[in-house]
């Protein structure tokens, strides 16, 4: 799973900006022990075992055999039947057209592991968690081959970890809870569950979906997700990670691109917002048909990357709650005129149903420009809905649209502010905010089709940047320097 190393492609990109050999040895080692020892294949080196037994799956074997390496069985299924609290499982190199079923439980200290043997390439159709089955680890599989569901937690599940996973095709590609959309669910919500170092590709409707959730202490990382909905007609609902409702839920170092609906919409059936423990970090969100992260109840955006959305990159507010937008780089949305659309560039608490949401807004550190190009009907800029009430703004960069960079509903007065009173104090004076901010091109080290968001020497935006409430290091994991003047936007030169 090469193209899934995503802290490896950090370690290429860091490289290349320090041109420190230093640095790229220090970041691969990081690696090496993020992975647990990984080979290139993201796999251990040595076989990890539980408290209890361990046991082998191979095509070679029989389910009268008693499990053990040299006597293995012939399908996961009976595995899964057959285990017990620490136990371990080993599926040997195959195509096992099976819909497995997990219907035993491990322990909070004795957790059952179903995983490749390692350095072996094994697909499976699908694999079911039933209802009340957690303390349960499954990685190092393909799965593929299913038309509905590839990976499905009924309900009633906690303590899951599902890691370095290749799932592909079908309707959804990882699956939580069941029932109605808005519904209560069937089986009862799901609780701390971690998905990470995995492909999740052409699903035909949204790739990781909880519906209708709640899932809670949920962990997306280090994921790449891709190509919903685009295997055939663009289905609107195609996301490519989207959670219905749930809190705690964190989304890092992703690479979340070619949807065809957004790339990550959180919260949008917690209608009474005000959701705690949102976060969505260091993730590039890049080319998705719709918007590129939606939050709909409350929380945090930071150093991500957005470019290439088909509508407005950022969307939030919908539902009340408190959100911090500080250190992205949003640039370059709308211009793909095969399935852009004219909108926002950034659009907090849009009047739905003719009310705005009541929300308090942080928005710091943001590059913001050249959003929608001429071809589309021209450049956007922000809009903040009266609802909004700006708790700090400062320290960002507008380069979008030089007569209405910022359209506040929110503000006394007039409500439309082009470029120059940004830059004059207008904008200062109405809202009380504005501190630091700028009108300047960014100077990126590539534009459109390119789209390079790094920043050149002599960018405006570098040591430009306010350390208040700021995160500590930048997209690629690089620290920002202590004692010096932090850059704005996503990367730090």
């Amino acid at each position: 799973m090469k193209e899934q190393h995503v802290y490896l492609k950090i370690c290429a990109t860091t490289g290349r900006k320090t041109r420190s050999r230093i640095v790229v040895l220090t970041c691969l080692l990081f690696c090496f022990v993020l992975c647990g020892s990984c080979d290139e294949d993201n796999q251990p080196s040595a076989p990890i075992t539980g408290t209890g037994n361990v046991y082998y799956v191979s095509p070679a074997g029989s389910d009268l055999n008693s499990g053990q390496q040299e006597s293995p069985w012939l399908t996961i299924q009976h595995a899964a039947d057959a285990v017990q609290p620490g136990d371990t499982v080993y599926i040997r190199a195959g195509a096992y057209t099976e819909d497995v079923m997990f219907t035993v439980s491990g322990a909070q200290d004795e957790r059952i592991t179903f995983r490749a043997a390692p350095n072996e390439d094994v697909t499976s159709r699908s694999l079911q968690i039933t209802a009340g089955i957690s303390s349960l680890n499954i990685s190092n599989l393909t799965v593929q081959g299913f038309s509905v569901w590839g990976i499905d937690l009924y309900g009633n599940n906690h303590d899951i970890a599902l890691s370095n996973l290749r799932v592909i095709g079908g309707e959804a590609g990882v699956h939580f809870t069941r029932g109605e959309s808005g519904a209560a669910p069937e089986d009862g919500p799901v609780s701390m569950i971690t998905l990470e170092n995995s492909l999740i590709q052409g699903a035909a409707y949204t790739a990781v979906d909880c519906t209708p959730g709640p899932c809670d202490t949920m962990t997306f990382r280090q994921l790449e997700i891709m190509y919903a909905g685009l295997s055939g007609e663009d289905f609107y609902g195609a996301d490519g990670l989207a959670v219905e409702r749930g809190q705690d839920i964190l989304v890092e170092d992703c690479y979340i691109h070619d949807n065809g609906g957004d790339g990550i919409d959180l919260n949008s059936r917690d209608f009474s917002g005000n959701v705690s423990g949102i976060v969505v970090r260091r993730n590039r969100v890049v080319r998705n048909h719709l918007n590129g992260i939606k939050l709909w109840g409350g929380g945090r955006i930071e150093n991500n990357i957005l470019w290439g959305q088909g509508n407005t990159p950022v969307v939030i507010g919908a539902y009340p709650g408190s959100y911090e937008v500080v250190n992205n780089t949003i640039a370059y949305n709308m211009w793909d005129a095969s399935y852009s659309e004219r909108n926002y560039a950034f659009a907090a608490a849009y009047p739905e149903d003719g009310s705005s949401a009541r929300i308090d807004l942080t928005l710091r550190n943001n590059i913001f420009a050249f959003n929608c190009q001429e071809d589309m009907g021209g450049p956007t800029g922000l809009y903040l809905g009266p609802g909004v009430n700006l708790v700090s703004e400062g320290y960002n960069l507008f380069w979008s649209r030089a007569d209405e960079e910022i359209l506040a509903e929110s503000a006394p007065g007039e409500h439309e502010f082009p470029r120059t009173a940004i830059t004059d104090g207008t904008w200062a004076a109405a809202t009380g905010q504005g501190q630091g901010n700028i009108t300047a091109d960014p100077l990126f080290v590539a534009g459109w089709p390119e789209v390079d968001l790094r920043l050149q020497a002599n960018s405006p935006a570098v040591d430009h940047g306010d350390a208040t409430g700021a995160p500590h290091d930048d997209l690629i994991g690089d620290p920002r320097p202590q004692g010096a003047a932090w850059d704005i936007g996503a990367y730090e030169r």
